[in-house]
Parts: structure tokens; C-alpha cells; sequence
């Protein structure tokens, strides 16, 4: 997610209430999961200050599972080690939700962690209003001088490109698990937790497509100035004139945020185009698909996300969408994802999706780090030795793939900080998403036909 300046009027303090904890019940809010700062979106002296974390809600059961998995705790696994860590998130505004969920999936990951033996990390949340880069950059700066990061875990493409040189300044062991972008590729301390948005799976996602419409061959593409921006312009082009000899007959974009697509629907609509492909994201591709189906647009739709929200705006219509995308599935049996899906459901009564399990899946990733370091006979506070060992070893456990008896696994590249992890195309039944295809990521001069893998 990639989203910049969508209110001006969002609120400049950021309250758990405000991201609907409060109506949740579930204890006090950030006390319960980890030691958590809020802080003011545009800097100032209204921080707040990191609490202890509280462990009492996690289930005992869940400490053992994790330990038995990734190791003991005491001093080898960080027991005396305390990281200060950052949370650059859309806590207001347009995108308020991811904020939402991916602060929670961080803050289950410290508690947990913490209850196993192993390292204290205290998170602090700072707002970017939904993809705000100037807010971005003065909450960076604040959660840099006032709370002393040395992790943080970032969102959407807009706001962590323009915090690149604070990241690299300050040393900071970053990662993204939201918006991955081109510009963030390659970057010092920058880690990327998804596959490049929109550019990684469309290959595959249009692979499909024409196996499964072999007389397809006018292709319309829907999209923002955000996110896949290589896959509208370049990748997407090439890759359907490869597998179909054909065209694409419109390429329209539209402002994030996006309620109203009646001129786009029309325009597309007036070019009788055989398939459809949308980089849109957040509610954005559930208004669009609604109103696709509402003009009569009948041609398959397929996107490169899926979130509960966008298909509740959609309603039935979203029964006709796919879409391709590194997926999580929190019915995955692997045991850590059990452990991770019955703490997330304890503690915030709902399941978890994408975004709360990739920010999970981070915590984890420095936690295992801190172990390397540690092993070494190193300084697990040092961000440099951390990300040597990331270096030097990229193949980190995963919520994402594995299976009843073992975890799945993921692969950073050490040369452009991406990470490779399963992807998949996805059906969309009763509003829940259903694996239907196999698709993996393929270099740009490969053919398409490649990356549908079944």
C-alpha cells in the first residue's frame, strides 16, 4: 500500500481508541501487547513513554510452541536484550485499518516473544496519515531522536522512499511488510516482507488469465500512480502480448482513495475488453469491481490484493474477482501460524489477515537475528551486526507456506533486500479467498508462461 495525502483534516494525535481497540474490549489496549509509545504524528513533546510489556495474556501453551520452534529463551535467546522499535503506520486517514492490524500483529509478536524468554521489544507507533510523506518524515524523525529506534517496521511505498536517508543515517534495521515498491529496492538497512507490489505477481496472475480465457486477447488495465505502477506500464503490456499476441486496449488510473469510478468503468467498458487487470488496492478495487458488475462489465476481473474490507464494499459482486498476490492464509496448519491465528483471535476477537501477519512475521525476524548475533559472540543491540547476519544467512521461518508438522520458510536476496515467498492465484467465494493456482516470481526477460507453476 502506497497511499499519499488523503485528508487534510485527519486527526494530528493518534489514541488506540481511534483504530477501534477500545470497542474490542480486550483489556486495556496497547498495555496488553507489548510496550508501546503513541506518538504524535508531526513530532513535538506529546509522545508518550514505552510501557513494560504486559505477558499475563498470553497463553502459556503459546511460549512452549515458540521455543520448541525457534529455540530456548534465557540469554541465548535475548533475555537480556532490549530493542527500541518503531512503527512508521497509517493510524488515521484512508488506510487507518492497516494501521490498525499491522500494529497489532507487532505487539502480539513482542508479548509472545517476551512470555518465551527472549528479547524486550518495545514498540512505539507513529502516524503517517495514511501515506502523508512530510508527516512521514518529521514522525521518523521524532521516533529517531525521542525514543531512540534502532528497528522499525514501515508502511506504504510514498512515505518509506522519502525516509530512505534518515533509514541509512541512523542505522536503522527497517522492513517493510505493506508496500513494497521500486524505490525501496536496494536500499541500506531496508528489507522488503512482500513481494514487490503488483509488479511480482502479475506475470503470473495474466498466465492465468489466458490458460484460463485461451481466447482472450484485449486486455484493460485499471491503476494508481502508487503501486505497480511497472506492472500497469511495462510489465503487464509485455507479459499479455507474450502469452496472447494482444493488446491492451485501455490503461486508466485513478486517485487512491477512489469511491466513484463511473467515468473509468465507462471507458473501459466502451473499449470490450476480454479481461480485466486492476492494480487498485485498500476499498478502492471493491468499489471498482461493484461498479463494474453494476454497468454490466461481465469480462473477468483479476487484482493483485484482497482485503475483508474491499469485499464488504463489493458485496456479492467480489464472488466474481480474483486476484494474485503473496496471499496468507490464516487456515495454513503449519504450528507456528496455530500459535500466531489463536493469539491474534484471543486477543483482538477477530482472525488475522496479511498485514497483521507480516508485521508478526517481522518481529520474528529480529528475534532470530538477535539469536545469530548472540551466537556469534556479538552485540545484539548493533543494527550493523544484525543485518550482516541477515546477509550472511536470508532464509528466516515463515508463517507463509510449510504444513502441519513444519513452518514454511522465506528467502530475503542480500543484493536488492527483496524477499521470495509463496504466491498464489486466488478465488473469491461468499467474500473469503480460495488458493485456485500456483504462480512464482520470474525475471524480466523470462517467459510468462513460467510463473504459473499449476
Amino acid at each position: 500500500m502506497s497511499k499519499r495525502r488523503m485528508s487534510a483534516s485527519t486527526p494530528s494525535r493518534l489514541s488506540f481508541p481511534s483504530v477501534d481497540v477500545s470497542r474490542r474490549g480486550f483489556l486495556s489496549g496497547a498495555a496488553v501487547l507489548g510496550g508501546v509509545s503513541l506518538l504524535a504524528a508531526c513530532g513535538g513533546s506529546d509522545s508518550g513513554s514505552s510501557s513494560s510489556i504486559n505477558t499475563s495474556n498470553v497463553d502459556p501453551q503459546a511460549a512452549n510452541g515458540l521455543t520448541a520452534i525457534f529455540g530456548p529463551g534465557g540469554k541465548t535467546g535475548g533475555s537480556e536484550v532490549t530493542l527500541s522499535a518503531g512503527m512508521l503506520l497509517a493510524m488515521t486517514g484512508q488506510g487507518s485499518f492497516f494501521g490498525k492490524v499491522m500494529s497489532q500483529g507487532a505487539q502480539l509478536a513482542a508479548a509472545q516473544i517476551k512470555a518465551a524468554d527472549g528479547i524486550t521489544y518495545d514498540v512505539h507507533v507513529a502516524d503517517h496519515k495514511s501515506g502523508d510523506v512530510p508527516t512521514a518524515i518529521a514522525a521518523t524523525r521524532q521516533l529517531i531522536t525521542q525514543e531512540k529506534i534502532k528497528i522499525l517496521q514501515t508502511s506504504y511505498g510514498a512515505p518509506s522512499e522519502a525516509i530512505v536517508p534518515q533509514i541509512a543515517q541512523s542505522k536503522l534495521l527497517s522492513f517493510n511488510g505493506g508496500g513494497s515498491s521500486p524505490g525501496q529496492v536496494g536500499k541500506d538497512f531496508l528489507w522488503q516482507t512482500r513481494m514487490i507490489f503488483g509488479d511480482d505477481p502479475c506475470p503470473g496472475a495474466l498466465a492465468w488469465v489466458a490458460k484460463q480465457f485461451p481466447d482472450a486477447t484485449k486486455l484493460a488495465i485499471v491503476g494508481t500512480q502508487e503501486n505497480g505502477v511497472a506492472g500497469a506500464s511495462t510489465i503487464g503490456p509485455a507479459a499479455w502480448k507474450a502469452l496472447t499476441g494482444g493488446t491492451v486496449v485501455a490503461n486508466e488510473q485513478h486517485d487512491v482513495g477512489a469511491t466513484d469510478f463511473s467515468s473509468i468503468v465507462a471507458r473501459i467498458k466502451s473499449t470490450s475488453p476480454d479481461a480485466i487487470l486492476t492494480f487498485s488496492f485498500g476499498d478502492d478495487v471493491g468499489y471498482l469491481v461493484k461498479q463494474m458488475r453494476e454497468a454490466n462489465v461481465t469480462v473477468p476481473i483479476i487484482g493483485i490484493e484482497f482485503t475483508e474490507q474491499a469485499a464488504k464494499v463489493a458485496g456479492a459482486s467480489y464472488d466474481t474477482y480474483n486476484f494474485a498476490t503473496d496471499f496468507y492464509d490464516p487456515a495454513n496448519p503449519n504450528p507456528w501460524n496455530k500459535i500466531f491465528v489463536k493469539g491474534y483471535q484471543d486477543s483482538y476477537g477477530e482472525a488475522p489477515e496479511y498485514y497483521g501477519a507480516n508485521y508478526y512475521e517481522e518481529v520474528f525476524f529480529v528475534w532470530e537475528l538477535v539469536r545469530r548475533v548472540l551466537a556469534a559472540g556479538g552485540d545484539a543491540t548493533d543494527t550493523t551486526q544484525l543485518q550482516n547476519s541477515l546477509v550472511e544467512n536470508p532464509t528466516f521461518k515463515s508463517l507463509y507456506g510449510g504444513d502441519a508438522k513444519s513452518t514454511g520458510e522465506v528467502t530475503f536476496n542480500p543484493a536488492d533486500h527483496t524477499i521470495s515467498k509463496p504466491m498464489g492465484v486466488f478465488s473469491v467465494t461468499n467474500g473469503q479467498p480460495k488458493k485456485i493456482a500456483d504462480i512464482v516470481k520470474i525475471s524480466a526477460d523470462a517467459d510468462p508462461t513460467t510463473a504459473l507453476v499449476s
